[in-house]
């Protein structure tokens, strides 16, 4: 497993100058939520390159949209530049699968942008690109998953679960009916889309009124990705790819969440106990 087969060369990229509104548009059409952003750096009189300015993520997004400051314009006045985490961590094509795996498990990164041996902007390599690493683990999840995930409600507010997810540094959440039972999960992109979406279409002076309105079964995703206790590392990669998730609610043997498996909780995992597998594939 070379490098360069992992790299995306369909990750969005933008300049920090352009708006937020357009930045947004290209995660929506391309389904990947983490945009490279780039800015022009003067060579000389006649000659600019594009330089690696930052990234865009569905996280960066929400933890400043829903701002008082952020509440009083539209997105397609706000700029990207105003998101975006700078001085981002980066690789070159001469980097190892094992630099790829050290720097999104230790640092929680989920794109790395690859530069060239000139610095030019090759693409990126994504988080779920790297489970494929795990494709044949027939580790059972029940051994890595998360246990006592949270779990929004159909009725929770949309600023109750942006508040959760920023506070606990996740990204997926099953969600859950008046019953308890499981109907359905959410992510941190639903919750920009929707913070996004009121922004654009919301008169700023409704806005502090009108944004407790936002609730999970307005924008969350039915059918999640749904594993047994005693499935593998491998069907859990499948099941999550298959589904373009962020995740999978693992139930036991009455249909009860019994806990939730992350891109991130498998990465963490292959890290930590398959190190000798990453080596022999770099």
């Amino acid at each position: 497993m070379r490098l360069e087969s992992l790299i995306r060369e369909d990750i969005p990229i933008v300049d920090k100058n352009d708006s937020l509104y357009h930045a947004f548009k290209l995660i929506e059409k391309t389904g990947i939520d983490k945009v490279i952003v780039t800015e022009n750096r003067v060579l000389k009189p006649g000659k600019e390159v594009k330089e690696l300015a930052g990234i865009l993520t569905s996280r960066d997004i929400v933890q400043k949209i829903a701002t008082q400051r952020m509440r009083q314009t539209t997105p397609g006045k706000l700029h990207v530049s105003s998101f975006i985490s700078i001085n981002p961590a980066f690789i070159t094509i001469d980097s190892s699968l094992l630099d790829v795996f050290k720097l999104m498990v230790d640092k929680g990164y989920g794109i790395l942008p690859v530069l060239d041996k000139e610095g030019n902007i090759m693409g990126g390599i994504l988080r779920d690109t790297l489970l494929r690493v795990a494709e044949k683990d027939d580790t059972e999840i029940r051994h890595i998953m998360d246990t006592n995930p949270l779990i929004a409600r159909t009725t929770d507010r949309i600023l109750k679960i942006r508040q959760d997810m920023l506070s606990n540094d996740i990204s997926f959440m099953p969600v859950v009916d008046e019953n308890d039972e499981l109907v359905g999960y959410i992510t941190i992109y639903e919750v920009a889309y929707s913070l996004m979406r009121f922004q654009d279409i919301v008169p700023a002076k409704y806005r502090k009124e009108r944004i407790s309105h936002l609730i999970v079964e307005d924008v969350m995703r039915f059918r999640p990705p749904k594993l047994r206790i005693i499935n593998t590392v491998s069907e859990a990669v499948i099941s999550i790819m298959k589904k373009n998730s962020r995740g999978a609610v693992v139930v036991d043997e009455i249909g009860r969440i019994a806990g939730v498996v992350t891109p991130h909780i498998i990465l963490k995992h292959i890290y930590t106990n398959k190190k000798e597998l990453i080596e022999e594939l770099s």
